[in-house]
């Protein structure tokens, strides 16, 4: 579906918007599932010690500061403030910028890395050539999106949930947040580059499902907006199913749940 300008940049403000109030739940919760596919994002990105990086969508510094660890010169690039705070806290060098205006020179970057950011851009071919400006020819660029939601339970098991409850979606018209699980519309995406590359990423994460519930509610964007939206009693019953369905697929000893995660991972080298 195509949209308007207008459209898409109220729907980039929408999210602007929604990662300042989502920061620090972010951080403190729906970070620790992002953190199972860094080795395989910096490893596309060949990003080792010496390294020129940039991580656009760098958020809490999770990215930043794994490349950090290799020896990488590293500069965080989000655009919600309170995520650059949070980024800066941990010692990452991090700048409030759109992905579309990076504050960096032409061709000085080896590596651009980001995480789980193209579903949230209004306009992300805007976005990748922006990433490719930045870039010295041969450098190389790697990105994560989430997998469709039955190859990421982790994420995708909210769906049938909230739907099941007739909550209405209030996120406004933009992008299809599935769109780049799809690998041809990633390839699309980088028509152009060399040594273009899609591979799947698997892991798990172990959590208490009443409180993974409440960390997506408070954390993620697209989700929460929706839950927003419930009142007390009509939270705690979708709460309660969740909690039913994820233990009755995932549950493992003592109440808990291993949730199977999944991402799509892009890479592609710049045009020499």
């Amino acid at each position: 579906m195509r949209h308007t300008d207008v459209e898409l940049d109220a729907f980039g403000e929408w999210e602007r918007a929604a990662w300042e109030q989502r920061a620090a739940p972010y951080a403190a919760s729906i970070g620790d599932l992002t953190r199972g596919s860094v080795p395989a994002l910096l490893d596309a990105a060949r990003v080792a010690d010496g390294s020129r990086v940039l991580d656009v969508g760098t958020g809490p510094g999770f990215v930043a500061l794994a490349a950090a660890a290799r020896g990488a010169v590293v500069i965080g690039i989000d655009q919600s403030a309170a995520m650059v705070e949070i980024a800066r806290a941990a010692g990452v060098d991090a700048v409030a910028a759109s992905a579309t205006q990076l504050p960096v020179p032409s061709g000085s970057c080896d590596a651009v890395v980001a995480g789980y950011l193209l579903n949230h851009l209004a306009r992300p071919e805007a976005a990748v050539a922006e990433f490719g400006r930045v870039l010295v020819p041969g450098g190389r660029l790697a990105m994560t999106v989430w997998d469709t939601p039955d190859a990421n339970p982790a994420l995708g098991l909210f769906g049938p949930v909230v739907a099941a409850l007739g909550m209405r979606d209030v996120v406004p018209p933009g992008p299809d947040a599935q769109r780049f699980a799809d690998e041809a519309q990633v390839r699309a995406l980088l028509d152009g580059w060399e040594d273009v590359a899609v591979e799947h990423v698997r892991w798990s994460v172990e959590v208490d499902p009443g409180a993974w519930f409440d960390a997506v509610a408070d954390a993620t964007p697209r989700t929460g907006a929706v839950l927003a939206q419930a009142g007390p009693e009509q939270r705690a019953r979708a709460r309660e199913r969740y909690v039913e369905v994820a233990r009755a697929s995932y549950g493992v000893e003592g109440g808990r749940i291993e949730l199977p995660a999944g991402a799509v991972l892009a890479s592609a080298t710049r045009v020499r």
